[in-house]
Parts: C-alpha cells; structure tokens; sequence
C-alpha cells in the first residue's frame, strides 16, 4: 500500500472522508498534512488506531486545541475507543493542564 492509499483508508475510518473529498482553505496544505499524519506516522510503531486516537486525544487535549478536539474524540470512537475511556483521559489531564484557555 502506498501513503496515499494508507491515509486514505485511515481518514476514512476515523472521519468518514478520503483525500479526494478533501475540503478547507489550503487543499494542497491538508493533504500534505493529512498524508504525512495518517499515511506516515500512523504506521510506525505497533500502536493500533484505537490507541493513536486516544493518544492524540490526550495531546489536543493538552494543547486545548478545542475544534480539532472535537474531531479527534469522533475519530477515537470510531477507532473503538469508548465515550468513558475517553472521558477518563481527559480527565487524567485536568489536574495538569488546569482549565480551558476558553470558557
């Protein structure tokens, strides 16, 4: 399998998308970053998708990256993550990180 095609089949189980129906301001931009991210670096290492997407979920959370929070806990759902796993991960990070920049 190719990057292309790699990322391809990522998005397509996390968000329901693909490359070609790629949509934003940059298109070019997104799919550089969307190949490199989920054709590139989700393929090294022995994590599953499960684990990655939770991962992540955990770093978004800590950045307080709010919009692409919310895309990445659908995508830890459709990954098999449960919505208490989930809950339980962000909330391991609230002591840490404090509140939200944004209320």
């Amino acid at each position: 399998m190719t990057r292309y095609d790699i990322a391809n089949k990522n998005l397509q189980t996390l968000f329901n998308i693909s490359l070609e129906n790629n949509s934003g301001a940059d298109k070019d931009f997104m799919d550089i970053l969307q190949k490199y991210i989920f054709g590139e670096v989700f393929e090294v290492g022995n994590l599953d998708i499960k684990t990655r997407e939770l991962l992540t979920v955990t770093t978004l959370t800590c950045l307080q990256t709010l919009p692409q929070l919310k895309a990445h806990i659908n995508g830890a759902l459709n990954a098999g993550n449960t919505c208490i796993e989930i809950r339980e991960a962000i909330y391991q990070c609230a002591p840490f990180i404090g509140f939200p920049k944004n209320s």
